[in-house]
């Protein structure tokens, strides 16, 4: 079985930034990933850290390395560490499928690239042994360079005392084609284009009920011993879209910081390092980027350690990630706020990160909300629906 350090694994990031680095304006005008950013993630095989080590994977069960590694290539490249990160959250998400359905993936394909969607945007008929599905998913990140699908729909009541059931569907090669849609504010190269399914069967085996993933009780919960396995569902999913926000954050960092070291304002063309509020602004958004970090370690070690979850664990979580979504932003804000006009050209890469984070951002994953309201209510004793 093939292991790996923390320390090797961000030394293969890095060479992936190395290629995503040169490449980030061209994968913006692209709005994908070009091929050679994609052949550098392959590469790498960190594809693999989360497949576990019975399917010839890393077996990785925290996501702090996945938020470190992502935060290499995504400070280079906000879309290209976007869709990095979601090649291996995507194996959480597909190791909760039966066993026969792992087993007919990696049968076929050791490192799939996988994308998802899922928003019940299909609709299904029943078929002997499973489902025919049809649909057109949007917001499917990656979909251009990817083979495989998991794709969301409700399937209908058997009966009329029955109730509707949420799914997610596997679909393999040349079952889903790509729409392109994607003309976006922020993260222009990530290429979350629309994935098109016309009348696919899907056998009862290659899906799994959204139930039993918000639970952590799903049939690869089963086979597949790691704790991100039982993690419930939409409580971990978060971390797949803070790793590669927290990234751009600093990658934000870096290019106000660098771009400072040789310019100069004001009537008497002063060095900005040299201004005071230059000084603040790199002191206190860089305080605010580590607050977020460390939330986010907070919150995978209540994953790691706390299981099963309680409602204060699920409800701070929930808090927790909406929080440090928020102060990695503000800290992009500040440093855009204190650039000047300099800072919106689209010469300097401030803009771009700037963009992409508020992209991220926008997530439903850090509805806040509907985070704040339920961690406030829960101090106050008020009943929390669905925080178990």
């Amino acid at each position: 079985m093939p292991t790996i350090t923390h320390a090797e694994a961000v030394t293969r990031a890095k060479k992936i930034a190395e290629v995503c680095g040169a490449n980030a304006v061209a994968t913006e005008k692209l709005r994908h990933l070009p091929t050679e950013n994609v052949q550098a993630i392959v590469e790498s095989d960190l594809i693999g850290l989360i497949i576990p080590k019975d399917r010839g994977g890393y077996g990785i069960d925290s996501w702090m390395m996945i938020a470190d590694v992502v935060a290499e290539v995504g400070r280079v490249c906000g879309a290209s560490g976007w869709c990095f990160d979601l090649l291996m959250q995507h194996h959480w998400v597909f190791g909760m499928f039966p066993g026969e359905a792992q087993d007919h993936v990696f049968k076929n394909d050791k490192r799939p690239k996988i994308a998802t969607s899922f928003m019940p945007a299909g609709k299904v008929t029943r078929a002997p042994g499973g489902y025919r599905v049809t649909g057109d998913w949007s917001f499917s990140s990656g979909v251009n360079h990817c083979d495989w699908g998991i794709f969301g729909a409700v399937v209908p009541p058997a009966d009329a005392s029955g109730h509707p059931d949420l799914r997610f569907f596997l679909f393999g090669p040349g079952e889903f084609e790509v729409k392109d849609t994607w003309n976006s504010m922020g993260l222009r190269g990530s290429g979350s284009n629309n994935a098109v399914v016309k009348d696919v069967f899907v056998r009862e085996e290659h899906s799994i009920r959204a139930a039993e993933f918000a639970a952590g009780t799903t049939p690869g919960t089963k086979i597949n011993p790691g704790v991100m396995f039982r993690e419930p569902g939409y409580v971990a999913f978060p971390f797949g879209i803070f790793c590669p926000l927290i990234a751009m954050a600093h990658g934000a960092m870096d290019s106000f910081t660098n771009f400072s070291k040789t310019r100069a304002a004001g009537p008497a063309r002063d060095p900005v390092l040299q201004m005071y509020n230059t000084q603040r602004s790199i002191g206190e958004s860089g305080a605010e980027i580590e607050a977020a970090y460390l939330l986010a370690k907070a919150n995978d070690e209540r994953l790691m350690n706390g299981m099963p979850l309680t409602e204060t664990d699920v409800v701070t979580i929930r808090r927790n990630f909406t929080f440090a979504s928020r102060l990695a932003m503000r800290a992009v804000d500040r440093l855009m706020e204190t650039s000047g006009a300099r800072g919106i050209m689209d010469s300097n890469p401030l803009q771009r990160f700037w963009r992409d984070i508020h992209a991220a951002g926008n997530h439903i994953a850090f509805a806040v909300d509907s985070s704040y309201i339920t961690a406030g209510a829960h101090a106050m004793g008020v009943p929390v629906p669905g925080a178990h």
